[in-house]
């Protein structure tokens, strides 16, 4: 008779794989990689750090700031940032429309109204890095709410300064 692994032993080893295969995901990552490739000053001073004599405790001290010493712009206030997010959806209307809600009326022309808000977070660059959309129960149109998802090119506003998440209303047609 061979010997097997009972459930619990299973779920453990199971959520042990997991779990180191999650932590080294986000360890060696995207952002992690990004961060190396936008700091070249912090491998510099850790490679002086590294050079300081032998039996130094103390690590090297540079003249110059490290890069998160730097001062950040001032950020844009959060009305600024949805004026901008709504003029940046604004400009992808008229595709939207025809893409998306041109069809979906031929196919089926009630409810002519389509509501939306759209949830985004921009960076402080400026780009969009999160978006998310809510679409009114009373005038919901899966179709059409599929069809913006993939449609929508990723937006980009002027620099804010810093992280913001907006809410932004947007209807069609």
């Amino acid at each position: 008779m061979g010997r097997q692994l009972s459930t619990s032993t299973a779920i453990l080893l199971g959520s042990a794989m997991i779990a180191a295969a999650v932590y080294l995901g986000l360890r060696h990552g995207p952002a992690a990689r990004e961060t190396e490739a936008r700091e070249p000053e912090a491998r510099e001073l850790e490679a002086r750090r590294d050079e300081r004599a032998p039996g130094a405790d103390a690590p090297a001290r540079s003249a110059t700031p490290a890069p998160d010493a730097t001062p950040a712009p001032s950020a844009a206030p959060r009305d600024e940032v949805a004026r901008r997010a709504v003029e940046a959806l604004e400009a992808h209307r008229a595709a939207l429309t025809q893409r998306c809600y041109t069809p979906a009326m031929a196919a089926q022309p009630d409810r002519p109204v389509v509501k939306y808000i759209f949830n985004i977070t921009f960076d402080a660059q400026g780009r969009q890095i999160a978006r998310g959309v809510i679409e009114d129960r009373e005038t919901a149109r899966p179709e059409v709410t599929a069809c913006l998802a993939t449609a929508l090119p990723p937006l980009s506003i002027p620099p804010p300064g810093a992280r913001v998440r907006v809410d932004v209303p947007f209807s069609l047609p």
